[in-house]
């Protein structure tokens, strides 16, 4: 009874939500995301330190053999973890662009906000604390800054084709986006060493009023 129980499971998991069979590519990058989700969530809740293959494993359900078999190393599933994160801070900022209203204003504030949910959050941590460790690694250094870049890239473009949009010339839609992803990664990370107060939301409030005086 058992064995078939388990039998109908395997099944089932090899078929679609529209009870299609899935092909061994589907199931492979089914694997791989469900790992990559893991190693994520295993930095989110305990930091790098927490970050072992055996740990990564049993949070995914699998076992180690299974993981080894999607990411041979460590590096390889570090690499993983800043992907996802980096995915998952993708799609919030595409439902940020998404509802981002008309008008100057409203466009430089949804920007800053949708900044201050990335930077403020564990993507970020996972992203940054990643990019740290692996300075210790040239060539994971390396591989962790193309990633990053490359996955970061096309969410400042999508703002400043907004901005653009909105009447900015293109240099300087670029210029403000990158001097607003300074501005408040600045603030996630000062807020470690010091108490939570009004000044972070005047500043941004004078960033904003600033960039109206002298648009692009």
């Amino acid at each position: 009874m058992t064995t078939n129980t388990n039998a109908s499971r395997m099944t089932d998991a090899r078929r679609n939500p529209d009870g299609q069979r899935r092909s061994q590519a589907d199931r492979s990058e089914a694997m791989r995301a469900r790992l990559s989700a893991a190693a994520y969530e295993t930095i989110a809740e305990g930091g790098l330190k927490a970050l072992r293959m055996r740990s990564v494993a049993e949070a995914a359900g699998v076992s180690q053999g299974a993981l080894l078999h999607h990411f041979p190393d460590k590096n390889a599933v570090t690499i993983a973890a800043v992907e996802h994160a980096l995915d998952l801070a993708r799609q919030d900022s595409e439902v940020w662009l998404t509802k981002a209203p008309e008008g100057p204003a409203a466009l430089l504030k949804a920007m800053l906000a949708e900044f201050r949910a990335f930077f403020f959050s564990d993507r970020f941590w996972v992203a940054i604390g990643i990019t740290l460790e692996s300075s210790k690694d040239n060539e994971l250094a390396e591989t962790v800054k193309r990633r990053v870049s490359a996955m970061r890239k096309p969410v400042y473009d999508a703002w400043a084709e907004r901005l653009t949009d909105a009447g900015w010339t293109p240099r300087q839609a670029e210029r403000d986006v990158r001097g607003a992803a300074a501005l408040v990664s600045g603030l996630a990370i000062r807020r470690f060493w010091t108490e939570n107060d009004t000044v972070s939301d005047e500043l941004l409030d004078d960033w904003v009023a600033e960039r109206l005086r002298s648009p692009g």
